[in-house]
């Protein structure tokens, strides 16, 4: 294993996103300013600073932040008070997605962005905040643009951007929920931007005095990062002297690349001897892979049965097979999930089965009940159902 550290910050803006809905009706009747008091911030790539990008678990989004030189002055100790004139905006991009649906990750194990969508803008000044009455969050008022400079979120509609701001989510202010912005100034997460976290989606976390597992299962070539959670320092080693991350202040993180399989890597923190933790290098899944079938007879009849055999690679009584089938004198492709578990199986003919030919054109195996994203591998196996 080598060790491969990023090192950036986070000061989060949270925002209602697409897919998000939560009574949306009540939300816009709340208050909000009438007038754009933030403005596009034209040419923020060359005069504001890049502070970060994160990869948004939640919204499979990548969101790369940036602050103008106000916001980026903010130094330990001053988060709880951001200065007058910051002003703080992240970039929105979608994803690349695999075909289970799920981000697709780079050798660092980022998320690789697709397309830009939204700028998502806050500011703070003297007085700002005002408009938006019982949800007001400190003096900062929001806008989300589109990257062409116009609205894709006006100010009269930022209603979602306060509350998010203000309860952590799209959540009406109650006795049950607390200001959860209002301890840092209404700017989510700057004890990352402060200890240079890298904004990569945790492997395990490091809590009271515990790594959160202790033991983090990887691939060869896995990026595992590690967030230090707790409230207090500290400085963690590998037993093989591999890496030292000096001085983790609450936020920062550690990356690890992980080697061949059967590798271990096993670390420490030198400041409190009971806190060790070890990534463990996994052998390659076994693939199942099925590209055939066999039926005990090519006849049934309705109230019969008939068995199933499928032929490939790594196939067992734990492995899930769907099928495509065509039915008798039908025109378009039909699918049945979990068709069969195990390589051998008898299936029923119910009563309402059609007679005829019943053709099955695609078979896929998979080891998960609930993994039906896979291509189906072509076969053409007919069962002719009789009606006695």
């Amino acid at each position: 294993m080598r060790r491969l550290v990023a090192g950036s910050f986070i000061v989060a803006v949270a925002v209602l996103m697409t897919g998000f809905l939560w009574d949306a009706g009540h939300t816009q009747s709340l208050p909000a300013p009438t007038v754009d008091r933030v403005g596009f911030p034209t040419g923020y790539k060359t005069t504001f600073k890049h502070l970060y990008t994160f990869d948004n678990f939640q919204n499979r989004q990548i969101r790369k932040v940036y602050g103008n030189d106000t916001a980026a002055s903010v130094k330990p100790g001053e988060t709880f008070n951001f200065p007058y004139g910051s002003i703080i905006l992240f970039e929105s991009y979608t994803v690349q997605l695999d075909d289970r649906g799920e981000p697709v990750l780079d050798l660092n194990g980022r998320y690789i962005p697709n397309a830009l969508t939204t700028l998502f803008v806050m500011r703070k000044e003297r007085g700002f905040g005002v408009d938006y009455g019982p949800i007001r969050t400190g003096e900062w008022e929001y806008v989300a643009y589109n990257p062409n400079g116009t609205y894709n979120t006006p100010p009269q509609n930022t209603q979602s951007c306060a509350l998010c701001h203000l309860t952590g989510g799209i959540l009406l202010p109650n006795a049950n929920s607390k200001s959860i912005g209002a301890q840092w100034d209404y700017v989510f997460r700057p004890d990352l931007y402060i200890s240079g976290g890298s904004g990569a989606i945790p492997k395990g976390v490091l809590q009271h005095y515990v790594f959160v597992p202790s033991t983090i299962h990887a691939q060869e070539g896995e990026t595992v990062t590690v967030y230090n959670s707790d409230q207090l320092l500290h400085r963690i080693v590998a037993d093989d002297g591999s890496f030292d991350t000096g001085a983790m202040t609450p936020g920062a993180s550690f990356s690890v690349t992980a080697g061949k399989p059967g590798t271990t890597i096993s670390y420490r923190c030198l400041l409190h001897t009971r806190v060790r933790g070890q990534i463990v290098v996994d052998p390659p899944p076994v693939v199942p892979s099925a590209t055939g079938l066999t039926l005990s007879s090519p006849t049934s009849r309705v109230g019969g049965s008939y068995s199933v055999t499928f032929t490939g690679s790594n196939l067992d009584a734990t492995t899930y097979f769907d099928v495509r089938f065509r039915a008798p004198d039908g025109t378009v492709d039909l699918e049945a999930f979990n068709w069969q578990q195990g390589v051998t199986a008898s299936h029923d003919v119910v009563t309402g089965t059609a007679s005829g030919r019943w053709t099955i054109v695609g078979i896929r195996s998979h080891k998960d009940v609930n993994d039906h994203v896979g291509s189906y591998v072509p076969v053409s196996v007919v069962l002719t159902i009789t009606p006695f």
